[in-house]
């Protein structure tokens, strides 16, 4: 998720893998019983007392799923004076990216993001149409329990874990509830190499310094091996996958990149296509008043058709069948 913000950028990190809890039985042995009970209600013709007892047949409640974390972008104040008129943001679904681009004085900056399926990365691109006018801090953050610090002068490394369990018990605390799985990022930052230098910030951030672009690489991964693996038992090392998964795309540039991204996704995306001609008679009646005539009569009929089964006899129960049979 790309919050579009101007001096400062968050971008919101998933990894299908994160969840809270451990394997278990969710299963409501008493389920049997209870459906029981709603069948009975429902032939008696007693529905909301059958809705009400169809609450006993849910199981306990499952584990949900965890936000990896968040990628930080903090500008100079100088760009809280862009010019408002010159601010655009897409999502350009062509080629899956997304766009942020406006103006401070005569500059323009610009971000590209995109998630790539065949490198397994969240690639951000970072440019200013003036050399030497770039200048940012990034940092990984996370609300679940973790820690960062900065590997080399140029890589970022976050790690973390989700809890043991979805609801932390009152007496116990956050870093006393048992840990779940654990995860791991690793953001790699590249700049112009011509221009630009990188300091580190108290070992958790990285500062860019009038750089001509810039190019971030994030890459994930988690310690879940299957469904039926516990947290404690995975021999996976989710730090040391994504490490390794950062360096084997190193080399890669930006266009490389973007290419194996664009082949990917528009393989898929370009199998329909949905084209609109032109009518050669222009309709007085605009099209907006056109569709919502056609949404009022749409719904009149919905309507209509759910007040005629509403007031039509209820079909009766194979108890009622049998009894009428009887007389």
């Amino acid at each position: 998720m790309v919050w579009g913000g101007v001096a400062s950028e968050t971008l919101q990190l998933n990894e299908d893998t994160l969840w809270t809890g451990t394997p278990g039985n969710y299963t409501n042995p008493k389920a049997p019983e209870a459906l029981t009970e709603v069948r009975k209600l429902v032939d008696d013709g007693k529905y909301a007392e059958a809705t009400e007892a169809a609450v006993k047949l849910s199981g306990d409640p499952s584990d949900v799923y965890q936000l990896l974390g968040d990628i930080n972008l903090e500008f100079d104040d100088s760009h809280l004076n862009y010019a408002e008129e010159t601010y655009s943001r897409e999502l350009d679904l062509d080629t899956a990216t997304v766009r942020i681009k406006y103006s401070v004085g005569d500059i323009e900056y610009t971000r590209e993001h995109f998630a790539s399926n065949p490198d397994q990365v969240i690639v951000t691109k970072i440019s200013a149409s003036k050399s030497g006018s770039l200048s940012f801090t990034v940092s990984l953050d996370s609300k679940l329990h973790h820690g960062s610090h900065v590997n080399g002068k140029n890589q970022i490394v976050l790690e973390g874990s989700c809890p043991g369990k979805r609801i932390t018990p009152k007496f116990l605390s956050i870093n006393e509830n048992p840990k779940g799985i654990q995860f791991s990022a690793v953001l790699d930052l590249q700049i112009s190499g011509d221009r630009g230098v990188i300091h580190v910030l108290d070992d958790k951030k990285l500062r860019v310094e009038e750089a001509d672009w810039a190019v971030l690489h994030l890459v994930a991964s988690s310690s879940f091996e299957d469904p039926f693996t516990k947290p404690s038992d995975s021999k996976r090392d989710p730090t040391s996958e994504s490490l390794t998964a950062s360096n084997s795309i190193r080399n890669l540039s930006y266009s490389d990149l973007y290419a194996h991204h664009l082949d990917d996704y528009q393989n898929l995306f370009h199998r329909v296509s949905l084209q609109l001609s032109k009518t050669e008679h222009q309709n007085s009646v605009p099209g907006a008043l056109l569709l919502f005539k056609a949404i009022n009569e749409l719904l009149l009929r919905i309507s209509r058709n759910h007040l005629e089964l509403t007031t039509t006899e209820r079909p009766k129960t194979s108890n009622e069948l049998a009894a009428s049979k009887s007389w």
